[in-house]
C-alpha cells in the first residue's frame, strides 16, 4: 500500500516530510521498490554508495533485483529526488536531493566536511556574473587538505 511504503521510506530516511508527496510533485508515484530503495538509503548511513544501498534494498526485499535499484536510483536522481556525488576517487554516494550540500575532502587522509552552500554562493554568483556559468556545487566534492594535513601532521593513510 502507498502510504505505508511512504512512511517506511520517511522513518527509515529520517526526513519529516512525506517523501511520496515529494514523488508525486517530480511526477512519480511510490512503488513498494521506490520505498524500499529510499529505506535502503537511509538505513545504511551518511552517503552511502549504490552498492551499499543495492545491498540493504536486497536484505529488506530479497526480491528486489539489483537492477532495479541501480534503475530506482537512477530514475530519483533524474527526478531531483536523490543526488549523488563524487567524493574522491571511489564510488558516487548519495543522498536526498533535499538534503544538498557541498563537500570539502582531505586529499592526504579523507577526512570530510560538509560545506555550508552559503560559503560558495559568491563564487557561484561571480561564475554566473562573469562567464555566464551555473555552478552545481554537490556534484563533486572540493578537493584539499584538512587542517592537520595541511600544516604537517597527517600520516598520509585513509
Amino acid at each position: 500500500m502507498p502510504t505505508s511504503d511512504a512512511a517506511t521510506a520517511r522513518r527509515a530516511t529520517g526526513t519529516s516530510g512525506d517523501l511520496a508527496v515529494l514523488l508525486r510533485r517530480a511526477g512519480l508515484r511510490m512503488t513498494s521498490q521506490r520505498a524500499t530503495v529510499l529505506a535502503a538509503l537511509g538505513d545504511v548511513g551518511a552517503h552511502p554508495t549504490a552498492e551499499a544501498i543495492a545491498e540493504r534494498a536486497h536484505a529488506l526485499d530479497p526480491g528486489l533485483h539489483l537492477a532495479t535499484v541501480y534503475r530506482t536510483l537512477r530514475l530519483l536522481e533524474e527526478h531531483h529526488v536523490v543526488s549523488h556525488v563524487h567524493l574522491g576517487h571511489g564510488p558516487a554516494v548519495y543522498h536526498l536531493a533535499h538534503e544538498r550540500h557541498t563537500h570539502a575532502v582531505c586529499a592526504t587522509c579523507g577526512a570530510q566536511v560538509e560545506v555550508p552552500e552559503t560559503m560558495l554562493t559568491p563564487l557561484a554568483e561571480q561564475l554566473a556574473h562573469t562567464l555566464g556559468f551555473v555552478l552545481d556545487p554537490g556534484h563533486f566534492a572540493l578537493s584539499g587538505w584538512c587542517m592537520h594535513c595541511a600544516t604537517g601532521g597527517g600520516t598520509g593513510e585513509t
